[in-house]
């Protein structure tokens, strides 16, 4: 046997094609009906002469292969057969014998004799069934036992939590496929399905601590479905399992089991935005629809992390083309490469240009007159502009200057401005030049004349998750690496929100806003930073502190302890929308704007101290914090 598990590598070996399989069970059958008739001859029983031998079993063989065609008993994998293969499995050899039975009986009726002995019949039936659900369960159980003695591929101690139809079906999977996963026991909160079995699985509902349970039990592997407890409990059980290092997991698609299906590649472990808690914003307004079907939309930023979420979100609406605009060529041409292999038949167009370069920006408004425009380039990393200060006012003002006026220029009827939570009381460049951009913004609304003046909307959000910089990326280099996780301070925090989160909310506060508004999302809970560096630690399967150290190295220039959604005059207004807010904010005449965008774009700025100076004149809130100026 030693010899046979190091000749069969689990790993390597494929499936059997359906045809083979149909040719084992011809096999087997033709073997067990040669053997069937043996017996019966020993022992003395007389069979019809009516029709041949050779005959009737042939006749038999072909019955037994039709119907196995017909109830596509081969079309299984024979490692994960399950009581489903065997319901086929009968159907196919009790349909021959009822069909048997007829022919002999019309036969019988036609000339007054049997072809068929048909308790032989039964039998050999009974024992075809039997031999064919014997080698499945042969193959099952050798690759069970290859599986569970090979070091290379161990199997690992599970639980399920809770019993209802989805559980009870992912359970059913587990039991086919035994190869990387033993399930030991269902958990359940319900006290009268204690010591009950599901598949002849057992269940435990004798404590109402689910972790005391896997502790007592040594379970390391558990899986949950998503919101299957609630929110509370499954925040302290998650938080529990992370301390415990219990790897939990959400299957991917429960539907979708069955007895082909190899269940190590439809469990996911819980990810980190699931251990955020975030409560999925979904975003059904048919108004989104009206307003972006058929129409020709332009993103700058259109390659970033944002713009490119917003691009892809924007294909499902059905546009008449998108026009994107970045200034970095490789991930212009990537998002080129992925659009055109996701949405083929959309057309979509991109533009290599600066949004600081006005003439391109208004070459490109001009050769396609976008209706809506989605405003999302811009500088964003704090530490980066606080030294490099001149890019802030050149790209975050001017440029957002640029495509704001050409916008207008060419008859837009949108422009959506993608601003951030920094803008709001700035401590940093960074923030007080996306400040300057949303009362730029505003107070170009509040200045037009024409009645088909165009809406102007800033949605305003913290950071999200998977972004280009992210701290997530950060920290996920740096635990590769083996540690340190580097954090700026104990007690920075930060709100986080998913890509598609904050796309989806950009787009229905686009469709919603009448103009002039800055839409605030709600988002949710600040995470610490610290916190957040653990759970990544946990989630890799080391202990923070411990496997891996986390060190603090003090906030970088400009870097607030704590972001702020709205500032501390401002006022909100609710809107249909529970995830959307309307923050009020004071609004300047575009006529003292507009001498300040003068003065910063003819003034050739020497050092940072002027820049700050400037700044506060429009942004009186801005209060510098760092070091160096």
């Amino acid at each position: 046997m030693n010899k046979l598990k190091q000749f069969v590598n689990l790993k390597r070996l494929g499936f059997l094609p359906s045809w083979i399989i149909l040719f084992m069970d011809m096999g087997i059958v033709f073997f067990a009906s040669v053997s069937s008739y043996f017996v019966f001859s020993t022992i003395g029983v007389q069979f019809y002469s009516t029709v041949p031998l050779l005959y009737r079993l042939l006749f038999y063989v072909t019955l037994l292969f039709f119907y196995f065609l017909l109830f596509k008993t081969y079309k299984g994998i024979i490692r994960y057969s399950s009581i489903k293969d065997a319901i086929r499995l009968f159907k196919a050899v009790f349909s021959t014998f009822i069909t048997l039975l007829l022919v002999d009986t019309l036969y019988l009726i036609y000339s007054g004799q049997h072809i068929f002995v048909i308790f032989t019949i039964f039998l050999s039936s009974l024992v075809i069934l039997f031999s064919l659900i014997f080698f499945r369960i042969a193959v099952k159980w050798l690759f069970k036992y290859l599986s569970v003695t090979d070091g290379s591929n161990s199997v690992e101690n599970l639980a399920i939590i809770g019993v209802n139809s989805t559980t009870i079906a992912l359970a059913e999977a587990f039991v086919n496929d035994s190869s990387t996963y033993n399930l030991c026991f269902f958990i359940d909160k319900n006290k009268y399905l204690n010591d009950k079995k599901i598949l002849g699985i057992p269940v435990i509902a004798k404590s109402n601590s689910i972790i005391a349970i896997l502790r007592f039990y040594k379970i390391k592997h558990v899986v949950l479905i998503k919101n299957y407890l609630p929110e509370e409990e499954e925040i302290a059980f998650l938080e529990a399992c992370l301390e415990n290092k219990i790897v939990v997991y959400n299957p991917k698609l429960v539907s979708g089991f069955d007895n082909s299906l190899n269940t190590t590649k439809s469990l996911k472990r819980y990810t980190l935005e699931e251990l955020l808690y975030r409560e999925t914003i979904s975003i059904d307004n048919p108004n989104v629809i009206n307003r972006l079907k058929g129409k020709t939309i332009l993103v700058t930023g259109g390659a970033g992390s944002i713009g490119s979420e917003i691009v892809n979100q924007l294909a499902h609406f059905e546009p008449a083309k998108i026009v994107i605009v970045d200034q970095a060529e490789t991930p212009l041409n990537t998002l080129q490469l992925n659009m055109s292999q996701a949405f083929p038949s959309l057309t979509c167009h991109y533009e290599l240009i600066t949004i600081g370069n006005r003439e391109e920006v208004f070459s490109v408004f001009e050769h396609f007159q976008p209706e809506i425009v989605f405003h999302a380039a811009a500088y964003k990393h704090v530490p980066v502009l606080e030294t490099n200060f001149r890019q802030a006012i050149k790209v975050n003002i001017l440029g957002t200057k640029n495509v704001l006026e050409a916008a207008a220029a060419f008859g837009a009827d949108r422009f959506v401005l993608i601003s951030t939570d920094k803008a709001v009381n700035p401590t940093n460049i960074m923030g007080a030049s996306k400040r300057i951009a949303e009362i730029m913004v505003q107070s170009y609304f509040h200045s037009q004349t024409s009645e088909n003046k165009m809406k102007i909307i800033t949605t305003r959000f913290g950071n999200v998750l998977g972004s280009n910089g992210s701290v997530v990326h950060l920290f996920e280099e740096q635990i590769k690496k083996g540690g340190p996780v580097t954090v700026t301070h104990p007690e920075i925090n930060r709100f986080f929100m998913t890509i598609p989160e904050a796309c989806k909310l950009v787009l229905e506060a686009g469709a919603m806003g009448s103009g002039g508004e800055i839409y605030i999302f709600d988002m949710g809970k600040p995470v610490l930073i610290r916190n957040l560096a653990e759970k990544m630690i946990r989630l890799s399967g080391k202990e923070p502190y411990t496997d891996i150290d986390i060190v603090f190295i003090g906030l970088r220039p400009g870097e607030k302890l704590y972001e702020e959604i709205l500032a501390d005059s401002s006022k909100t207004l609710p809107t249909y929308h529970p995830k959307i807010l309307i923050a009020q904010d004071r609004v300047l005449s575009y006529e003292l704007v507009t001498a300040f965008l003068a003065k910063i774009a003819t003034v050739n700025f020497q050092d940072k101290a002027s820049v700050i100076a400037a700044f506060q004149e429009l942004v009186p809130e801005f209060i510098q914090t760092s070091k160096d100026c």
